[in-house]
């Protein structure tokens, strides 16, 4: 941005002294391009510094697509059979909060998004 600025800047001073007009031109002109330099750059720190402090603080949507890239999985031990079922917590579907209380299960490791009503297989892992 003061790359192109600056460049414009220049070519209109260039401009000006050929035409003869600089001396005429240039003392009003000056203050202006210069304000608005100067303003262009505050506004480019201010947004700077609020895009900055906007990408730390995590949306709803953030910690959805987080947590489906790097799903947590929450283990449930059988006591009978010493195996762990691990059961996402997000549909990796519709990318929506699983409920066990609201699926649907289908069999002893299959079970049924209450949002999009895709299957989802649970994984199963022997406990060691």
């Amino acid at each position: 941005m003061i790359i192109a600025f600056g460049g414009t800047f220049f070519f209109i001073f260039i401009l000006f002294e050929a035409l003869g007009i600089g001396d005429v031109v240039w003392p009003i002109l000056f203050p202006i391009l210069s304000t608005t330099f100067g303003i262009m750059i505050l506004v480019m720190v201010i947004l700077g510094f609020a895009c900055r402090v906007g990408n730390e603080s995590t949306s709803d949507q953030q910690l959805s697509l987080q947590s489906y890239l790097e799903p947590t999985f929450p283990t449930y031990e059988s006591i009978s059979t010493g195996a762990v079922y691990v059961i996402p917590v997000y549909c990796p579907h519709c990318q929506n909060k699983l409920e066990l209380d609201r699926v649907e299960w289908i069999g002893s490791s299959e079970f049924s998004c209450p949002n999009c009503y895709r299957m989802i297989q649970t994984g199963v892992r022997e406990n060691i």
